[in-house]
């Protein structure tokens, strides 16, 4: 039925529309009706899909390792080269307390499980709040990302005060 054009029509175009969901479905009350409604499941809303776990999974990996070199280079530092200390005051305190491997072990593993929980509760919560779960890959590549390459580069930096060290004491 073809319907006369003028400002009448419009408005009752752009009222047909109002009354229909985003895809053109009926709705009652103004909204889609529930079984017109995109379907997902809790679980991968919530906890972001077996993707998201690989990117998990990966992630507390570099985290770990990047870790790992910083607290290897440390202890070899401040056991085998004078004149090397710990920077961070409350970590030295501790590695006073309980010694060098002890005290960097614990260190790393709290700091490692505190930045996983941190960055796995984002994660989820972004999940949970959003229907679309792409920003939790972000939350996850940033909560990883940016200690991984904190660490990373406190080792390099742990290295050229190694290599400076040894240098020194073979001069000496």
């Amino acid at each position: 039925m073809d319907r006369p054009e003028g400002p009448q029509n419009e408005r009752r175009s752009l009222h047909e529309r109002e009354e229909r969901g985003p895809r053109g479905h009926h709705t009652e009350n103004g909204r889609v009706s529930p079984s017109r409604r995109p379907r997902r499941s809790v679980s991968s809303r919530q906890f972001g899909g077996a993707r998201r776990s690989l990117l998990s999974v990966s992630g507390i990996a570099l985290l770990t390792a990047t870790k790992a070199a910083d607290a290897a280079t440390t202890a070899v530092g401040l056991v085998y080269v004078p004149g090397i200390y710990e920077a961070n005051t409350l970590i030295a305190f501790l590695l006073h307390r309980v010694g060098v491997a002890t005290g960097l072990l614990v260190s790393s593993f709290a700091v490692i499980v505190v930045i996983a929980l941190i960055t796995e509760i984002a994660s989820i919560t972004v999940c949970a709040r959003r229907t679309d779960a792409h920003l939790a890959t972000v939350v996850r590549l940033v909560g990883y990302g940016i200690p991984s390459v904190l660490f990373a580069a406190v080792s390099v930096y742990n290295v050229t005060k190694l290599v400076t060290g040894v240098e020194t004491a073979a001069l000496i």
